[in-house]
């Protein structure tokens, strides 16, 4: 089962990113901002975005 969460937050700058959520670890930028909220769920749904949270999960891997 999988042990992580990947979550949109809109940043400071009023832009939207996604964040790869790994217990113990600080949130993970997956490296996009958007201009919307619908844009970055969109996002999520393409292989560039499986891509960034696969690359991601190895690297932080214990």
């Amino acid at each position: 089962m999988a042990d992580h969460d990947v979550k949109i937050e809109q940043l400071p700058s009023g832009k939207w990113a996604c964040f790869l959520h790994i217990p113990g670890k600080d949130p993970i930028s997956l490296g996009k901002e958007f201009k919307d909220e619908e844009r970055a769920e969109n996002w999520l749904g393409v292989s560039e975005a499986v891509t960034a949270i696969e690359m991601m999960l190895q690297k932080h891997k214990q």
